[in-house]
């Protein structure tokens, strides 16, 4: 585990050096498990992530917090309750993954008593908890915790806060020569045995202590190896370092050279662990040194995050090739059944000269005629299937137009099957360039060959159009309906030619200057509704020049009628097959 007890206990030591006694100005949340809580000191501000993810958890500082969520009430509410208070206490439990900050509440509307957040990081059982000082009850946490997902410890608002039963295990700091002897004398030593007697040694530390001891696995050489991996306790002999694969760094040479900088890693860089000490347990990897255990740790989650994005982008191209592979050859199937029906052409020509030759044996409104094949070395009988509707001459007829369409047939389905075969090939190169690529841009450029292909349907435009929506005005219908609205004469183009599509609803002030307003049609809906165009109708209407009216035209029609002539000037479009509304501006 990445982010054990031994990480967190140096995390603690650097957060009481850095933030201790700040003031809480923000806090954001990421996502359902992460939060960032913005202190500051004098003159300096911080940033504290703290991430309940069930395999990603973890507490440290970072130097830029991703965006978070416009609007959550979980850090709406910790703002509440802590915003603008002083960072007075910050602790670890014990040796266990559980951090706890105190903070004194200086606001003058609420209660002044002092609140905890208190971060567990227990992998499915992560959480974020507020609690009330005084009192020891629950304000509120980041995962509601009932009884029929735990029998043995509810975490909801009311309740009085219980903390995680502490394990009866030694301390690792205090636990001297004589007592470790005495611990592991007459035991059988391996790593499960280390990790259940020693409170804060991870799997992967207690790992560590049985690879750093030789074969013979001496008392004195087991007491040197614990020595060595708990001596990493102490804030001033630590190593923080990001351990990556040494094949895979292979490729950018010299990294390890540069310490201190959290930059170092490359995004050809395969992370193996993170750690306050060379990891002899993983013989085959290159250490990437850090200042501090939050930068250690930062990277190496910013390394893993990438990581689990170029896996995550592999596999979308592996499922699209694996589409088209397995659509190619199906389609190969039925054009070789083709091809096999085609090359029996010859049959037709046969039986329609067999036809023509026994004309005057055939009477109109024969549905089957038996005929002598001439073309048989035993010149046996052969049974020709006739059209009643057809004369004699017609049905043979018709067996020389099959003939000939069927020879026609095998030449096209030759270079089809040719083409097929020559695309099959081509997917197998982009599978070797998915497999052999090395990170997200690599894999992007892919992807933009699939998209001008036709294989998959365009991301590009899409992102454009999330990024660039974030400027317009934005409003819901009563109908669900997202309706966008441009600010500015640049706003309205950014609108027209990023974000519309012919699917969308186009309005505007009918001739009147003002805002273009497009009502979003994701679904592809053959009509918008009456109450959604309304509203749409009464924004278009109040951001015009003639929000002052009552009443005011507002045309509207689908976007692909709207054309934006070359050399015009910004917001200036000709439509057509509009419609009119007359609305009372309004929002």
């Amino acid at each position: 585990m990445s982010f054990d007890s031994l990480a967190l206990h140096l995390v603690t030591d650097e957060l009481r050096r850095t933030i201790l006694n700040g003031t809480i100005r923000h806090i954001e949340q990421l996502n359902s498990h992460s939060i960032v809580l913005k202190i500051s000191q004098s003159t300096t501000s911080h940033f504290l992530l703290i991430s309940t993810h069930s395999v990603h958890g973890r507490a440290h500082l970072v130097e830029r917090p991703p965006r978070g969520q416009s609007r959550s009430h979980f850090a709406d509410f910790l703002m509440t309750h802590v915003m603008r208070g002083k960072l007075t206490a910050i602790e670890q439990v014990g040796l266990d993954r559980i951090l706890k900050l105190t903070i004194a509440s200086t606001s003058d509307v609420l209660e002044p008593s002092s609140k905890s957040i208190i971060a567990e990081v227990m992998g499915k059982h992560s959480n974020i908890i507020l609690v009330d000082e005084e009192s020891g009850n629950i304000l509120e946490s980041i995962k509601h915790i009932d009884e029929t997902m735990s029998r043995y410890r509810e975490v909801l608002p009311g309740l009085t806060y219980d903390p995680p039963p502490q394990p009866d295990k030694c301390h690792p700091l205090k636990l001297d020569q004589d007592a470790f002897f005495a611990l592991v004398e007459n035991e059988k030593i391996n790593w499960r045995f280390l990790f259940n007697q020693i409170d804060g040694l991870s799997p992967t530390l207690a790992k560590e202590i049985i690879a750093r001891v030789d074969d013979s696995v001496t008392l004195d050489g087991l007491w040197e190896a614990y020595q060595q991996v708990v001596r990493c306790f102490q804030p001033s002999t630590s190593q923080p370092q990001v351990l990556v694969d040494a094949d895979d760094s292979l490729e950018n040479p010299g990294l390890e050279e540069s310490a201190n900088d959290s930059d170092r890693l490359a995004d050809g860089d395969k992370v193996v662990d993170v750690s306050a000490l060379k990891l002899m347990q993983f013989p085959n990897t290159e250490s990437r040194h850090f200042e501090t255990m939050s930068k250690a740790l930062s990277a190496y989650y910013d390394a893993v995050t990438r990581n689990e994005a170029i896996q995550s982008e592999r596999n979308t191209l592996r499922q699209v090739l694996d589409k088209m592979t397995a659509s190619l050859e199906r389609k190969q199937v039925s054009l070789r059944q083709d091809l096999e029906r085609a090359e029996r052409a010859e049959d037709y020509r046969i039986k329609g000269e067999l036809l023509t030759a026994n004309l005057h044996h055939i009477e109109r409104g024969q549905a089957l005629i038996q005929v002598q094949d001439y073309y048989s070395p035993d010149l046996s009988e052969l049974s020709i299937e006739l059209d009643p509707q057809l004369s004699p001459s017609e049905n043979a007829q018709q067996y020389f137009k099959r003939y000939s369409k069927a020879k026609r047939g095998v030449s096209v389905l030759h270079r089809l099957i040719a083409d097929n075969e020559a695309e099959q090939e081509s997917l197998q190169a982009y599978a070797s360039e998915v497999e052999e690529a090395n990170g997200l841009k690599e894999l992007r450029a892919i992807q933009s060959e699939f998209v001008k292909k036709g294989w998959i349907k365009e991301t590009k435009r899409q992102s454009k159009q999330s990024e660039s929506a974030g400027a317009f005005r934005k409003y819901i219908s009563p109908d669900g309906f997202q309706i966008y609205v441009g600010r500015n004469s640049k706003e309205n183009d950014l609108l027209l030619r990023r974000v519309a599509s012919s699917r969308d609803m186009w309005l505007h002030a009918k001739q009147i200057h003002g805002s273009h307003v497009v009502i979003r049609n994701p679904e592809n809906k053959p009509g918008i509704p009456m109450p959604t165009l309304l509203k749409a109708a009464q924004i278009a209407a109040f951001f015009s020049k003639a929000q002052h009216s009552s009443y005011v035209p507002v045309d509207y029609t689908w976007f692909r009628y709207v054309v934006k002539p070359k050399g015009t000037a910004p917001g200036f479009v000709n439509y057509t097959h509009e419609k009119t509304l007359y609305v009372e501006p309004g929002l």
